[in-house]
Parts: C-alpha cells; structure tokens; sequence
C-alpha cells in the first residue's frame, strides 16, 4: 500500500479484537498528520488526557514517540507506546521496567512509578533512514489490520505451539514450511523469539511490533536487535508494560 490509495480506518476492526482473533498490522504512509484517536506509528500522540512525555532513565532526555493503538474493548482508551531513540543498542530499551519504554494508556490511565513523565506535548518521534545510513526522516503512517492468509495462521500457531512445549519443558518439532509467518500484529497468542515468558498472567497480550532498520522497503527503524517488540496490559486495561526480544 501507499499514500496514492484512500484513507481508510482500520480501528473499527482492531478494537473489536477483545484479545482474541489475530489481525496482522501493516503500515502505510499518511498524506497528512493524523489528529484523531486513531491507530498510528510516528507523528506526534493525540492525547486524551493531559500530555504526559516519558523521559529516558539513562539520558534525562524524552523518549522517541513510536505509535498509538486503540484498545480493544475499552471504551475508547489509547495505548501509546515510546521508546528511547538507541541506535547503538547500549541502553536496556529491551526490560519491561528499565526506563528506556513506557506504554501509557489514556484516558484515566495508570502511569508505573519507575517512569519520569513531563508534561510537553510532542517530542521526538519516529523515524526511518534517509539518503544515508546516518539520516533520520521522521515518519507517520496508517496502520491497516488484516486477518491472517490460513497458511500463515497455521504456520504462525505451529511455531508458538513449539515455544509453549519447550517453555514447558517438552519437544516438538516445527513443521518445516515456505510461509513467512507475521511479526506484527494485534490479538492471539504472541510468538517470542526465545522460549520464556517475561510477562506472567494477569498481564495480557496486546501487540506485537516487529523491528527494523529503517533501510530500503523498511517503513520504519526501531532497534530491537533483529527481533520483535511485545505489548501486554493489566488486567483492569489502564496500565501497560513493552518489551522485546530477538534470537
């Protein structure tokens, strides 16, 4: 998809999710800045409640404003997730409670208590590489939901049926498969690139969020060291948690 096709709105069909069929997320570029409530990466928030900026532990500086995403079955409420700006990889942008990520959600949300907030309104946001490497080209796209091809969702369910019986300690093989399986999408199970659970019940899943260079056909860059991101929200939907993971 591109910006030459027609806007469309997606959101009605992500909140109806209620945590349970799977939709795959694809990403698309805005003609112009999104100011509604809805579902999109990059830009700057829309907030419900009064602006509330994470700040990085490590650098005293806002984190990059990646997207915001509806959530389903609330009633209206937002989630929206930041980042520290790390190319380099050096700070735990990767721990769900290690400063460097915040998930908030408005309105009437619960910020954790390990997180600085300020009060400005709009801030860094994300970005994709321009010309060179070393160019930063801020960004802000659609997000469009899909169900899954029925051989990805077969695929997809293979793979975590695999991660689920290691976790628990037993073996079962990965059906060998041509399918390339999503890694960003809302609802379902989550599929982890390393077989442990880092977020217990009664945390629960909400997205996935795959990672990328920002390079050639990437719509984005986000540094999750080859691997994807994972979103989960308490059980009352007023706080979340992000991590990720990789091999």
């Amino acid at each position: 998809m591109d910006g030459s096709e027609p806007d469309r709105q997606d959101e009605p069909r992500l909140t109806e999710v209620l945590f349970g069929d799977r939709l795959e997320l694809s990403f698309r570029p805005v003609r112009a800045p999104v100011r509604e409530p809805r579902a999109k990466l990059g830009g700057q928030p829309v907030w419900l409640d009064a602006p509330a900026w994470p700040m990085s532990r490590a650098l005293a500086e806002p984190m990059c404003f990646v997207g915001q995403f509806p959530i389903p079955g609330s009633g209206g409420r937002i989630a929206y997730l930041f980042v520290t700006d790390d190319p380099d990889g050096t700070l735990p942008t990767f721990e769900p409670e290690g400063g460097e990520n915040a998930l908030l959600v408005q309105p009437n949300g619960r910020i954790p208590d390990f997180l600085t907030i300020a009060d400005a309104a709009t801030g860094p946001s994300l970005w994709r590489r321009g010309a060179n490497w070393d160019d930063h080209v801020p960004v802000e796209l659609h997000v469009d939901v899909a169900e899954l091809d029925p051989a990805q969702e077969r695929a997809l369910e293979a793979e975590i049926a695999a991660q689920e019986a290691e976790i628990a300690g037993l073996a079962l093989e990965i059906p060998e498969t041509d399918v390339l399986s999503p890694r960003s999408y809302v609802g379902g199970k989550p599929c982890f690139w390393q077989p442990e659970i880092v977020l217990e019940p009664p945390w629960r899943f909400f997205f996935q969020l795959d990672g990328a260079e920002g390079w050639d056909d990437d719509p984005y860059a986000l540094n999750f060291g080859g691997g994807t991101g994972y979103a989960y929200l308490s059980a009352d939907g007023v706080e979340g948690r992000f991590y990720w993971d990789c091999v």
